[in-house]
């Protein structure tokens, strides 16, 4: 049976067949990476392995191709894309970083919805001008419940996938759905949603900082790239220190595209030491946006006093 269907996966690679795109994955063992069945490349049949998901290509060891670029490919529902993230991968650099990439999760139109709403009053309970409070250029919004459908589908399943790493860092028993948590954070006053958009043009950055909003802090929130570098902006790197006790900061740079997400510490995450486990303060920002506009979606779970 498998025979078959490895020849049937062949028939679509030798014919660069873009429907079986995401169907499978091909990954070849010469070049180490894994690529989309109509990409460009000539690998031999002998070289080449199937993959049913992105994350089991990556867990074997193969990296995407730059050719046909399988990591920007989007398909499925919202449930379907997450499902297929190696999240043992994301604990481990979680754990290791204090950060972890999630693949790419929105699609071109998804992004450009949520870019195309920012002016639409109605979403958004209130606006941040950075420069009024120290906290850089450029602004964000804050939405209003009820989230548009797409972000509170979001923050529920990106919760849910996420918690297990949050309970191993603060050792407290965080509920296991979204709702339970709300109902937590509204037990100590903090009932305003913290979901939000940032928006920056030439000039605007974002001071380092941590999206603390009252004593109930959830551990690792989410960030999601709306905007494409090289095409809609230049600069607006997202930034990131780690201030370990005695030491230096350590300066970290994620690397992000358009719908192309990062999960990361919200305050303080634990390290492992030559005496054991400590905790190191984190901080995140954006350097300056040489030219264009970036757009960006913040997932933050706890809410706001």
């Amino acid at each position: 049976m498998s025979t078959t269907i490895d020849e049937m996966r062949w028939k679509a690679v030798v014919a660069r067949d873009a429907r079986a795109n995401g169907q499978f994955w091909s990954c070849v063992r010469t070049t180490g990476v894994y690529c989309l069945p109509s990409c460009a490349g000539r690998p031999k049949r002998e070289n080449v392995i199937f993959a049913a998901r992105r994350a089991d290509a990556e867990r074997a060891g193969f990296r995407p191709c730059k050719r046909c670029r399988p990591d920007r490919f989007v398909s499925g529902n919202l449930s379907e894309r997450l499902g297929a993230i190696d999240w043992s991968r994301v604990t481990t650099d979680l754990n290791q970083n204090g950060w972890a990439s999630l693949g790419r999760i929105l699609n071109d139109s998804e992004c450009a919805d949520l870019i195309d709403n920012y002016d639409t009053p109605d979403c958004y309970r209130s606006t941040v001008h950075m420069r009024r409070h120290s906290f850089g250029e450029g602004e964000y919004k804050y939405f209003s419940y009820p989230l548009p459908p797409l972000v509170a589908e979001l923050r529920t399943k990106l919760y849910a996938a996420i918690v297990p790493v949050a309970r191993a860092w603060t050792g407290q028993t965080y509920p296991a759905d979204h709702a339970d948590y709300r109902r937590q954070c509204k037990a100590k006053g903090q009932t305003r949603p913290t979901p939000l958009i940032l928006k920056y043009g030439p000039g605007d950055y974002n001071r380092l900082h941590q999206d603390l909003y009252g004593d109930e802090v959830f551990p690792i929130q989410i960030a999601i790239l709306l905007s494409q570098p090289g095409k809609d902006f230049d600069g607006g790197e997202f930034v990131m220190t780690e201030q370990s006790p005695r030491k230096q900061s350590r300066a970290m740079v994620a690397p992000l595209e358009k719908g192309f997400a990062i999960a990361f510490a919200v305050n303080e995450r634990p390290k492992e030491g030559a005496r054991g486990t400590y905790k190191v303060k984190m901080r995140h920002g954006v350097s300056e946006i040489r030219s264009g506009s970036r757009y960006c979606l913040g997932i933050i779970f706890h809410n706001a006093i």
